[in-house]
């Protein structure tokens, strides 16, 4: 519904002058920078991956004909995906709220700045968590259909049955999510490392994540890059209540000078994934590809062209999920 709703006193004698603001997530996603961020990409940006293979032989005077391996490039071509968050007010409604004070004198005059300023810093966030949901959740009703057409499998190259079910019951969106990408991808299955989850609790948590940080292959724990294992948020409050049953809290660890979690060596950090959805990986490997990432943050309040009374708030910007190393990325689905 566009407009102001708005519920309370009219021709207000007092109040508090702080407005209480909505309790809110932080994108943390973008505020601690934990995936790899692709920006300036208008269109058509070509990310380019390095696929190799190599193999052993015994010496040969004359090896012609005994060559071995693989030397490959893959191209992916990126274009981000143009999103918009716009509303429509009109002023005038605000004419007996609070928001009367700091209104100019004259009729014609309805504008306040207290509320373009509170609409600024209340939408704002809500535009940044909707985005950040997004990016790890979420399929497009194209996607949707074609993996719903594949056939189910316990092997690496097949789709998993509860990969279906998830995709299914992700919400439908305008790009595919991270997760998405992980088990479809141009036009094929990922090449994730496929995990059978179960769902989540204070009682199986310490063993479903051992599976993940099994699963991580050794190469990307031994690398200079460490990976990262995201779990979903309510992940956090089943590490919590585990670990207060345990007299040696050598599992999960949590460093109590930076808040930070760690399953052995390795930082957990918490996202808006699905429940029971767990990946781990690189934060190279998980590109968050936009335009311009200040754009989130640029919210363009103005009126309609006159003879129009009413006022619009809009937010563009562009978003696009892209993961590559596909083998080195690990999935685990509950």
């Amino acid at each position: 519904m566009s407009g102001i709703t708005y519920t309370g006193a009219q021709i207000p004698t007092d109040f508090k002058e702080e407005i209480i603001a909505e309790i809110l997530f932080k994108n943390d996603t973008v505020e601690k920078g934990l995936v790899s961020f692709e920006t300036g990409i208008k269109a058509g940006r070509v990310i380019t991956e390095n696929i190799n293979a190599v193999e052993m032989q015994a010496w040969n005077v004359n090896p012609a004909g005994s060559e071995a391996g693989e030397i490959g490039l893959e191209d992916t071509v990126v274009t981000p995906i143009k999103v918009e968050f716009i509303d429509k007010f009109t002023p005038d409604d605000l004419r007996s709220t609070r928001f009367n004070r700091d209104m100019k004198d004259g009729a014609i005059n309805d504008i306040s700045d207290d509320f373009n300023r509170l609409v600024l810093n209340g939408v704002a966030p809500l535009i940044s968590l909707d985005a950040e949901a997004k990016f790890w959740s979420g399929s497009t009703a194209a996607t949707k259909t074609a993996v719903a057409a594949l056939t189910a499998g316990t092997a690496q190259t097949a789709v998993g049955a509860k990969e279906k079910t998830l995709v299914n019951a992700m919400s439908t969106t305008l790009f595919d999510s991270l997760t998405t990408k992980m088990i479809y991808n141009k036009a094929a299955v990922g090449k994730r490392v496929k995990v059978l989850g179960a769902v989540l609790s204070v009682s199986n948590i310490a063993t479903e994540m051992g599976k993940v940080y099994d699963a991580i292959p050794d190469a990307v724990l031994a690398s200079a890059d460490k990976p990262l294992i995201y779990a979903p948020r309510n992940v956090k409050k089943l590490i919590n209540n585990f670990n207060l049953a345990q007299t040696y809290r050598d599992t999960f660890t949590v460093d109590s000078a930076t808040g930070k979690y760690f399953y052995l060596d390795v930082e957990i950090v918490f996202v808006p994934l699905a429940l029971n959805v767990i990946i781990a990986g690189v934060p190279a490997n998980f590109m968050w590809c936009t335009d311009l990432l200040d754009d989130y943050a640029n919210i363009n309040i103005a009126p309609y062209p006159a003879p129009r009374k009413d006022y619009f708030y809009d937010v563009i910007f562009t978003i696009f999920a892209h993961v590559v190393n596909q083998k080195f990325n690990v999935l685990y689905v509950g």
